[in-house]
């Protein structure tokens, strides 16, 4: 058997070393576009508890949306929980657990980048009524991040950005200084956040920076939110203020879906129902 020359030996190794190389980056670039994508979801999370300060184990947190289904979770032993990736945007939440009431929450906000913490506190089921008589506190179901706070942020769905009179052409840089009042327009278009340079802010769609918002469509946007002081650290290199925009995807598809699935439904409840009255009406049990 032949040998190859060390010169043909030191060119297969070095090729080889060459798609290695090109193969780890590509995978390195994957992840990071994955990464930066997850940066635009948000995350609901908290602990359960009843009127005795217990922790709830083991109960069932269903998140809802326009009546539909988006997803849902349990308790741990220590009654935490939390779910993950939301679209930004405006939930409801069902809490069920065999020995406590159930509680409805709505008006849950979600925001890219952040979790939002929902802390729920529960009734136990007794036989004996009881009556409380005390201060009743408003909860705070909008609270997110820490216990405290830090962001300055405006946070709008699709439906409400629509509403809104600046954005009637689909101009998305016009809107932006009607959902916060400190923010300004130049005439040529340039946003200056609390008085900062027009260069020092910054925009994302779906986790990647560009360079501005002029060119987004509008049936593409789910959310956008703006951020006015106390920027979160994955956008730190900015001074003024940040746009973050998240486009409908994965998830508002699974919501379109089970829309179509419950209408699907209610046809199909709606047929048996009329075929069931028919054969009643054919076997003289109702007038026709």
């Amino acid at each position: 058997m032949r040998r190859l020359p060390s010169i043909r030996k030191a060119s297969l190794i070095t090729k080889t070393n060459t798609m290695r190389k090109i193969k780890l980056m590509a995978v390195m670039a994957l992840i990071s576009t994955f990464a930066a994508a997850q940066e635009m979801y948000g995350e609901l999370r908290g602990v359960l508890k009843n009127e005795l300060k217990e922790m709830v184990s083991f109960a069932t947190i269903k998140i809802m949306q326009d009546n539909h289904l988006i997803g849902g979770t349990q308790t741990d032993i220590n009654g935490n929980y939390s779910y993950k990736p939301l679209i930004p945007g405006s939930y409801e939440v069902i809490v069920s657990e065999v020995g406590h009431k159930t509680k409805q929450i709505s008006g849950v906000k979600v925001v890219p980048g952040d979790a939002t913490k929902l802390n729920i506190l529960l009734s136990s089921n007794t036989l004996t009524e009881v009556i409380v008589i005390g201060k009743i506190e408003k909860e705070d179901y909008t609270k997110s991040g820490c216990e405290q706070n830090v962001f300055s942020f405006e946070s709008w769905d699709a439906e409400e950005l629509n509403q809104n009179g600046a954005y009637v052409h689909g101009d998305l840089m016009s809107a932006i200084p009607a959902m916060v009042s400190d923010v300004v327009e130049t005439g040529n278009g340039e946003l200056h956040f609390r008085g900062g340079r027009s260069d020092s802010n910054g925009f994302y769609v779906d986790g990647i920076r560009v360079l501005d918002l002029n060119s987004m469509p509008s049936q593409s946007i789910e959310n956008i939110t703006v951020f006015t002081g106390g920027v979160p650290a994955m956008y730190g290199d900015v001074t003024s203020g940040v746009v973050l925009v998240t486009t409908k995807g994965y998830f508002s598809g699974i919501r379109d879906k089970n829309i179509r699935n419950h209408k699907a439904y209610e046809k199909r409840l709606e047929k048996r129902e009329a075929q069931k009255m028919a054969k009643q009406v054919s076997d003289g049990i109702l007038d026709q």
